[in-house]
This record gives structure tokens, sequence and C-alpha cells, in this order.
């Protein structure tokens, strides 16, 4: 009889860890970001070097459009400003440069030339991918989630999380979306960790910038339901503020999508200042009920006033 209670109390245990969702409390935004990814040095384009007697093109037949830098003369080329400092101190000498071109390496050896400004060769390269987005959470240890989808599809090195000021919003027209004008602000406000599916993560590097948040409970996703939401958004400058949507379709998921939920602004405001939803609202929180239940992620190019969102109890677990 001992042995059967004991079993029985058992299963009551499994039965209730698997179905009892723990209730947890994060840090809702809808602030306006400027997200920058570090990347590999990547070559834009090519020019030709000006020098006293002739136009010379060092990467002539070596190095091409799109190729990735990763080494020269066997060091990692970390940097645009690195491989710059390289090609100043070699004084003309042969540089040997490792570069990855459709995912296969390549090794080839480029000669500097001395122009109007030193030398070169002749490659307008980068080392980054900037975009404008929207803050969705923070958790309280400062881990936060953004954009509800991926930004670039590649590998980073890290970034950096900056405020954005939003100076202007083009609405959209005919197939082509919407977006907001937005300017960088100075100081940076945190460190990104990952550019995933559903969106850009890092921390957040002071932790008085979560007084600046609302602290609410985050909605498991079963809890959506068709019907009244909010959003919360930056159209000017860096001013946070919610606008209705109604939440026409939530998908059942059992892993991370970035489109778990369909809805369409119903405030006439937003449809006033933008037109509906555009690009650089990506991350906005979406509220229903007083809980968090997702992020905005895309717009319907058919209808600017509809667009989805993924899920934020998936964004949660991606911190």
């Amino acid at each position: 009889m001992k042995s059967l209670f004991i079993f029985l109390l058992a299963i009551i245990c499994l039965f209730l860890t698997k179905n009892v969702w723990a209730a947890n409390y994060i840090y809702v935004s809808g602030a306006s970001i400027g997200i920058k990814l570090n990347t590999d040095v990547e070559v834009l384009g090519t020019f030709g070097v000006n020098t006293e007697n002739d136009v010379l093109k060092p990467w002539d037949n070596l190095i091409y459009e799109h190729d990735i830098l990763k080494k020269v003369n066997g060091e990692n080329i970390v940097s645009s400003s690195f491989l710059e400092n390289k090609i100043q101190s070699s004084n003309g000498d042969d540089l040997n440069i490792v570069l990855l071109r459709h995912n296969e390496e390549h090794c080839v050896k480029v000669k500097p030339v001395k122009g109007n400004e030193g030398y070169s060769l002749g490659l307008y390269i980068k080392d980054c991918d900037l975009g404008i987005g929207t803050l969705t959470f923070c958790n309280e240890d400062g881990h936060f989630a953004s954009l509800g989808h991926k930004m670039v599809d590649k590998e980073i090195n890290g970034g950096q999380l900056y405020y954005s000021n939003v100076t202007g919003i083009v609405k959209p027209r005919g197939n082509t979306p919407g977006e907001k004008r937005a300017t960088f602000e100075k100081n940076v406000i945190g460190q990104i960790s990952s550019n995933l599916k559903i969106g850009v993560y890092g921390t957040i590097s002071d932790s008085k910038e979560l007084q600046k948040m609302e602290k609410m409970e985050l909605a498991h996703k079963e809890e959506a339901h068709k019907g009244r939401a909010y959003i919360l958004t930056c159209v000017n400058s860096n001013t946070i503020s919610s606008f209705e949507v109604e939440i026409k379709e939530c998908l059942n998921q059992t892993k991370e999508e970035e489109k778990g939920l369909k809805l369409k602004i119903t405030d006439s405001k937003l449809q006033n200042i933008a037109g509906g939803i555009v690009q650089g609202m990506s991350g906005s929180p979406i509220i229903q009920d007083g809980k968090l239940i997702g992020a905005l992620s895309h717009v319907s190019i058919k209808n600017p006033l509809e667009g989805y969102g993924c899920y934020a109890e998936f964004m949660y677990e991606n911190l």
C-alpha cells in the first residue's frame, strides 16, 4: 500500500512539473535602438589607385566583390582598421591574404601600391552591419531581446547597442514597405552577443536602464488569443507610445518561428502617422491582458496595416 502511495505521488509531481507555468517577470521597453553588428571584413567593391604615373589595380584577378578577408601575413583580420594598418606599414611589400569566396578558401599575394593618400589595395571594405529596430525586453540580469527576427544572414563577432532617435517616417507605397528614419545616439548602452532566428540578443551595460522600463509578466504562448492588444513603439524621437492592435490569429507552435501571431493595426493615430507597420518597428512589444505575449517581426507587403509577431516566450528562452 505504501509503495502504491509513493508511486501515485510521483506521477502527480511529474504532471505538475510538466504543466505548471512558473510566472516570469521581465522589463518591457519599446525604445528605438541602433544596432551595430561586427562581422568579418567583406569586400564591397574595387577601384583603381591613382599613382604618380598611372592608375593601378593591385586586386585585379586576385580579389573580388563579396570576398571575405580572413588573414594577412598569418594574422587574423579582426577589423577594417587592422587591415588598413597592415597595408600602410607594408612599405609596398607583398601581403599574403587568406580569403573566403563562396565558402572556399583561397590564398593570394597582393602588392600594395602607393597612391596620393598612402598605400592601398584599391578595395572598398566593411566590417559591420547597421540597423534600426526596437528593444523588446530585458530580464532582471540585464540580458535583452530585440528585433523579433534575424538581422543579417551571416556570422557576427559581437556588436554594440545604442539608443536611436526617430527623425521621420517614410510611409509605405505600393509594394514598397515604409521605414523609420533614425540616427544613432552617441553612447553605447549594451553589448550584443547573438543574432538568432527570432532576434538580436545581448546585455545592457547599465542596470539603471531597467528603471526606464515597465516590469511585466511574461505570457505563456498558450495565453495569447484573438482580440484587442497593443504595441509599444517610437514614432518620434525616442518617445515610447502605445497603439491599439487586433490579434487576428495565434498559431500553436512548439518551436521558435518568426511568425506566430498575426495582427492588424487598428489605432487611427498610428495609421495616420506611419501608414501602418514600417521597418524599424521590428521588436515592438505586443501586450495583451497586461502581459507581454510577443514582439512585432514582419509587415505584410500586401497590406501594411497587417503584420506578424513572434512569441515572447521563445525570445525569453534565447536570453
